[in-house]
């Protein structure tokens, strides 16, 4: 990438950049960052909110040979299904573990109206 640096007096100077600004990757790095385009997002996206489904595709997605962004993402979007998961049936248990508790009481006062 060619980049036009002003100098004084109206002049310019043209400098090569050659880290790897601008082109997607690591400066150093020999590899380029595959690019996914948004057409691939949106199904990915599309899939993975499909009730069970989705947690199907993202575990095939998580486990394919290939390596790459969609796959590290559908590990961390697992890993973060589960979690929240895990957090919503412990806050469940609970609720139900004193709701019914707290229904047994409603029915004892009602049947001494």
């Amino acid at each position: 990438m060619t980049v036009k640096i002003p100098l004084p007096h109206g002049k310019t100077s043209q400098k090569t950049l050659t880290d790897g600004a601008g082109t997607g990757r690591k400066p150093g790095s020999g590899k380029s960052a595959p690019i996914v385009p948004v057409r691939s997002w949106f199904v990915t996206f599309m899939c993975m909110n499909i009730p069970i489904v989705g947690w199907i595709y993202l575990v095939i997605l998580a486990c394919s040979s290939t390596s790459g962004p969609k796959k590290d993402f559908a590990k961390a979007y697992l890993i973060y299904k589960a979690v929240f998961l895990l957090i919503t049936l412990v806050i469940l248990a609970v609720f139900v573990h004193y709701g019914l508790i707290l229904l047994d009481k409603v029915l004892a006062y009602m049947e001494m109206l």
